[in-house]
């Protein structure tokens, strides 16, 4: 039988005693330095658990093969970021029995005074920081560790435009515990280290304060022309969006960059479906720009950013995106490609309506090494009812193109 303890955070005040009478049982013990010291009287065999995860798995089969008890010792909460998945996929025919502690996390929403049944709980200790989430919905509770500092998570929001309040909780229950209030802005520039830190991260007060179950808006994409806020800019027509965003396949988590934004109809259909993410709209137009604002205004749109000025030129200092949709370009398409900061991987998405540019498109994602390119063309006909009879009302051809941004090739050393 495997036992596997949560500590807690590592405090002795903060260990149930059924624990510890638990482990006063087992006849080999794992887990780090500090966690032995909760068990001084321990008289059995102790294995110290490092980043060699290979070694304890084989240390623990050892011991079940010579019919002794084991024990593993895991900071927080054994359901939280521990070994507990690793043992059970080794050992699935084990009897396996755990034993709940204090996770770093509960501990900081406690301290926080902020209710956790509705928070995201996230780690970033040894995983890529953009899997976070940019645009804060509900409180969002993370580890953080190695490379993946508070100041770097700060400066990760604050590349794309947020600025959300943070709490972060240092060493929580030892005697050096810090807590600390702060937001990204503040965070970037503080000399602090926090190597032993939680945080949370909360919703920013956005200027859209109502619900949009309140103004009753649509979602999604397929958002009729006249919701927008139009003026004399040209508008991407509904019929041409809808094919537009379904070939870019926006996830909630993506960051997207629309450049030639016009009123902004591509962009706020964007930031619906990339609500966790966000949307760079690119437009040179002072009209144009202020429909942008207005309609994000209308649609309570928080995770929108206006950048004002023509491709390429704009796109400078704007940071890694997943999607990039393309509408006007002045005959500079593959020079917006060339410094569009498109992701590996990423999505790229190029609207037409003449031969020309479609031609120079085509050419520019062949020479970029695009893959999977894609050429549509559609004609949309609306047909007006006039008394008794509809009339056709032909919008003007429009080319859709697709690809994918190429992953990075390895050199070879021959």
């Amino acid at each position: 039988m495997i036992q596997i303890f949560g500590i807690g955070p590592g405090n002795p005040e903060w260990l149930p005693s059924a624990i510890e009478k638990e482990v006063a049982q087992c006849h080999v013990l794992l887990g780090g330095a500090r966690a032995f010291e909760l068990f001084p009287r321990f008289s059995g065999e102790r294995f110290r658990v490092d980043r060699d995860l290979q070694l304890a798995i084989q240390t623990i089969q050892q011991a079940l093969n010579l019919k002794k008890q084991v024990g593993v010792l895991v900071s927080g909460d054994p359901g939280f970021y521990s070994l507990l998945p690793l043992i059970r996929k080794k050992f699935p025919e084990e009897i396996i029995k755990v034993f709940p502690g204090i996770s770093s996390l509960q501990f900081a929403f406690a301290r926080a005074g902020v209710p956790w049944q509705e928070a995201e709980l996230m780690s970033v200790h040894g995983r890529s920081i953009e899997s976070l989430p940019l645009n804060v919905c509900k409180p969002l509770g993370i580890l953080t560790g190695g490379d993946n500092t508070p100041q770097r998570i700060a400066a990760y929001y604050n590349s794309y435009g947020f600025n959300p309040q943070i709490s972060i909780g240092n060493s929580l229950s030892y005697p050096d515990e810090e807590w600390v209030d702060t937001d990204t802005n503040e965070l970037i520039d503080s000399e602090t280290n926090y190597p032993n830190a939680v945080m949370i991260i909360y919703p920013e007060n956005s200027q859209y304060g109502r619900t949009r179950q309140e103004v009753q808006l649509q979602r999604g994409f397929g958002i009729s022309d006249e919701e927008f806020i139009r003026g004399k800019v040209p508008m991407t027509k509904s019929e041409i969006r809808v094919q537009v965003l379904s070939k870019a396949k926006i996830s909630a988590r993506d960051r997207v960059l629309d450049v030639g934004a016009g009123t902004g109809s591509l962009s706020i259909e964007a930031a619906l479906l990339a609500q966790r993410g966000c949307v760079f709209a690119v437009e040179e137009d002072p009209e144009a720009q202020e429909l942008i604002l207005k309609n994000q205004e209308k649609f309570q749109v928080s995770n929108l950013r206006l950048i004002r000025g023509t491709a390429p030129d704009a796109l400078a200092g704007i940071p890694p995106m997943d999607v990039c949709l393309i509408g006007g370009s002045h005959g500079q398409v593959e020079e917006i490609l060339r410094q569009a900061p498109l992701l590996p991987g990423g999505r790229v998405v190029i609207t037409a309506v003449t031969l020309e540019t479609v031609a120079k498109g085509i050419e520019a994602l062949r020479t970029l090494d695009f893959q999977e390119i894609d050429v549509i063309s559609i004609q949309a006909v609306r047909w007006k009812g006039i008394k008794d009879f509809h009339l056709a009302q032909a919008l003007n051809p429009v080319f859709i193109l697709s690809a994918q941004k190429g992953l990075v090739k390895k050199e070879v050393n021959h």
